[in-house]
């Protein structure tokens, strides 16, 4: 009898998955690099990598930034949809492996871009959230 109201109980929690990352091989396929600060030298570039600390270094894969002090956006689309009436939750996992003084990791959802490379701080977008930290206050 336990198992299906457990069962029953995982069924209607259910909703469909929009979009879906692991960084796993071909990742860099499915995203595209921004060059928004290129020109002025300050763009930093990504690498595959399971970090200083992981369980199991294949699962637990995911992408790094791979200098210090500049500036990091990557992109990537997917199928329209709406949410009308139903709620949309929307989650991610940044795991920060140096004491940072100043930035952030933040995630834009918007709409589609006409040119994926120049995705930076000018970008629109409708949701926007993500950790940030400035000398000693986290926000």
């Amino acid at each position: 009898m336990r198992r299906a109201l457990c069962l029953s109980a995982l069924a209607t929690a259910s909703g469909k998955i929009y979009f879906s990352e692991t960084f796993g091989d071909g990742w860099e396929s499915r995203w595209t690099s921004s060059e928004w600060k290129k020109s002025d030298g300050t763009q930093g570039t990504w690498k595959a990598s399971a970090g200083k600390w992981f369980s199991d270094e294949k699962e637990d894969q995911g992408i790094q930034t791979a200098e210090d002090s500049r500036f990091f956006g990557l992109s990537a689309g997917f199928d329209s949809f709406s949410n009308a009436g139903k709620d949309l939750i929307i989650q991610y996992q940044a795991k920060y492996e140096k004491d940072i003084e100043c930035g952030g990791g933040y995630v834009k959802i918007g709409p589609k871009l006409s040119d994926p490379t120049t995705f930076g701080d000018p970008t629109p977008y409708n949701i926007m959230f993500g950790p940030d930290k400035c000398g000693y206050t986290k926000r």
